[in-house]
């Protein structure tokens, strides 16, 4: 019995010795493991991400580059088309000068429709007295043949000065009569101002003359 105590009391101790308790404390050493672990799985996942954050950072900046250069390239496109037109009106209209010589020969050269030039002939007659110009300009010439009226104004004294010019400009070409021309021109001169008005386009007394 005495040795049964004494083999009983070391199986006693062993039993409540600390030895069990570390496999315990291995186990939350393992779990604190697991969870420092937890962290850095995160942190990796983070890094993963930020990762491809600079990949669509670049992606959508060479986007964003190749929509300006595409609206870049889009205004060139527009600005050439559009100047076309205004060098191609400007290479294809005469100038001031060329359409009144135009005109101007052609008048020389075209028959007189009576009914239609003899109407347009009383209102061009009373043009500068409707208008209030008689005390400033007069006729030195005026006429209309089947097309064009040519219309030559002198100043009644030296005096008249750029803005009685200007009236008269404006007056005659805000007629009511005007409105039946298509092309229409005006010249100073050393006398006065020389006017031309045709119901034609020059494109259209070219098939004529």
């Amino acid at each position: 019995m005495l040795l049964g105590a004494a083999i009983a009391a070391p199986l006693t101790w062993w039993f409540t010795s600390d030895d069990p308790v570390q496999p315990a404390t291995a186990v939350l050493a393992n779990a604190g493991d697991t969870t420092q672990h937890a962290a850095p799985l995160r942190s990796g996942q983070a890094q993963l991400d930020s990762a491809s954050d600079p990949a669509s950072s670049t992606e959508l900046i060479a986007l964003q580059q190749q929509i300006l250069q595409l609206q870049e390239e889009l205004e060139q496109v527009q600005n050439h088309t559009s100047s076309k037109p205004e060098q191609s009106a400007q290479q294809q209209s005469p100038s001031s000068g060329n359409i009144n010589r135009q005109l101007a020969e052609i008048f020389q050269a075209e028959s007189r429709d009576p009914v239609w030039a003899d109407e347009l002939e009383l209102q061009l007659g009373d043009f500068l007295y409707t208008s209030d110009l008689s005390t400033y300009f007069t006729y030195d010439s005026y006429g209309c043949k089947r097309h064009v009226c040519q219309l030559s104004f002198v100043p009644r004294s030296e005096d008249i000065d750029a803005m009685q010019w200007q009236r008269l400009n404006d007056s005659l070409f805000n007629s009511p009569w005007i409105k039946q021309f298509k092309v229409s021109s005006a010249q100073q001169t050393a006398q006065g101002m020389l006017v031309h008005f045709s119901t034609k386009s020059l494109r259209e007394l070219a098939t004529e003359y």
